[in-house]
């Protein structure tokens, strides 16, 4: 007999909420994987065989062109030999890209150097691509890929030097620059062939400041040479008129001569000769 009193209902113990698909979510590899050729699609096979498609059969790969052939949205073939090639019409979809060398020319940007002086750079990169499976399928659009993280390589190369040391050391940034933009853009198969600076000027704002900054310098520079090479010529004055013993001169007298060569070699206006009476 049942009894009529009532109670918990014991039963199988709470389980904890699982998402769908069971457990927890692997983590995202940073590592895109590659996209692996395949066999044509059977879909795509038969209904080639229909007369409608045969015309759409031949595809043509121009020289130095590599083409990724697809089939219902699977990569079927890689082809990298130039001419008329054939294939299963249905379904199919023909991707190339350029294996030719190719130049980005990285438009003037404005860069705070070590300095903090901003300046205006730009750059030539020479590349060309050397896995098309990877341009095409890596990365989006393989050209402003390489152009993003030439831009950014760029920028980070020029503010950590000051304006001169790009200027003198330009063989050694070229080489920095290369080095770090290859890092960055072998995901999308692309080998580059060199990175150098191109134009190399300070901002308009300053860059009348620093040019009176380089002509004072420069300015500074000619007027040691010119005293160095007018006290040369004063020492070697004097030494020449005491050589024969003929000429003895006290110390006043060899102020006066070196005074008068360093007056005018020294001055930037013609020298007016006085005569004494």
């Amino acid at each position: 007999m049942l009894s009529g009193m009532s109670g918990p209902v014991e039963g199988p113990p709470a389980q904890a909420f699982m998402p769908p698909g069971g457990g927890l979510k692997p983590k995202a590899s940073a590592h895109m994987e590659e996209v692996a050729v395949e066999r044509v699609p059977m879909l795509a096979m038969v209904t080639s065989l229909f007369p409608l498609f045969l015309p759409f059969s031949c595809y043509v790969v121009q020289p130095s062109t590599h083409a990724a052939v697809l089939h219902c949205g699977t990569l079927t073939k890689m082809q990298t030999r130039a001419g008329l090639h054939c294939t299963f019409p249905s379904g199919k979809y023909v991707m190339s890209v350029s294996v030719k060398q190719q130049t980005l020319s990285l438009p003037d940007s404005k860069i705070t150097d070590s300095r903090g002086s901003p300046i205006l750079v730009s750059a030539i990169v020479n590349y060309r691509v050397l896995d098309a499976k990877k341009a095409l399928f890596a990365v989006e659009d393989y050209r402003q890929y390489i152009e993003t993280n030439a831009t950014s390589v760029l920028k980070q190369v020029v503010g950590t030097h000051t304006y001169d040391g790009l200027k003198s050391n330009a063989a050694e940034v070229n080489a920095g620059m290369m080095e770090e933009v290859q890092k960055q853009v072998s995901v999308a198969g692309i080998l580059v062939l060199s990175m150098s600076l191109n134009e190399l000027n300070y901002a308009p704002e300053i860059a009348s400041v620093m040019l009176r900054k380089q002509q004072a310098g420069a300015l500074v520079e000619a007027r040691e040479l010119i005293v160095e090479g007018a006290v040369k010529i004063a020492q070697d004055a004097i030494r020449r008129l005491e050589q024969g013993g003929t000429i003895t001169m006290n110390d006043s007298e060899k102020v006066k001569i070196v005074t008068n060569l360093l007056t005018v070699t020294c001055s930037e206006s013609q020298a007016t000769p006085a005569v004494v009476m």
